[in-house]
């Protein structure tokens, strides 16, 4: 018998020693965070622009005339796999004559890294509305790594909305310039 007590203390030695391994491996992967195999950057921006709005002048005639100052602020959001490509998101209040507030998104395509170009849908919501496409770029002079100066030529047609000039479309030839900072 003295042999089959210690075939035993093997069995009993391999048991315990297969369950603390299986044990302490189910608790490792219950308790391991997940990897994050992918991220996002954010740029932040904030600017002021202006330009030339053109439409019905109310003679039936078409032409065109300065656009009210606008101030802008907005979110870029790209992977840290694909920095050629983001989707971006602004706000704008026009603040001359009457204020208007409105918004866009778009996606942009990175050329370089100071030189892009977007396209996407614009609007204005209140106190009238307005709705169209709009395309433009972006150029970045840098001030270090997480900061630049952005200028940002834009092209917008609006055709909807309850404040259209008597015939056609509303154009906007807008420069916008300002701050761009890496969140």
């Amino acid at each position: 018998m003295c042999w089959l007590s210690s075939v035993r203390t093997r069995v009993k030695t391999a048991l315990l020693r297969g369950s603390v391994s299986i044990s302490a491996l189910v608790g490792a992967m219950f308790l391991a965070m997940p990897a994050h195999a992918e991220g996002y950057l954010l740029d932040g921006n904030f600017g002021i622009g202006s330009g030339l709005e053109g439409g019905d002048t109310g003679t039936g005639q078409f032409g065109w005339r300065r656009a009210r100052l606008r101030i802008t602020t907005g979110m870029d959001f790209r992977s840290d796999e694909s920095q050629a490509e983001s989707w971006g998101f602004r706000a704008f209040a026009e603040i001359e004559k009457r204020a208007t507030l409105g918004g866009e998104a778009r996606y942009e395509r990175w050329l370089s890294h100071n030189v892009g170009a977007y396209g996407g849908v614009i609007g204005v919501v209140t106190p009238e509305s307005l709705f169209g496409l709009t395309t433009g770029m972006d150029l970045v002079i840098p001030f270090g790594k997480r900061a630049g100066l952005f200028i940002e030529p834009s092209f917008s047609v609006l055709p909807v909305g309850s404040d259209l000039p008597s015939s056609g479309p509303l154009l906007w030839l807008l420069l916008s310039a300002g701050l761009k900072l890496g969140l």
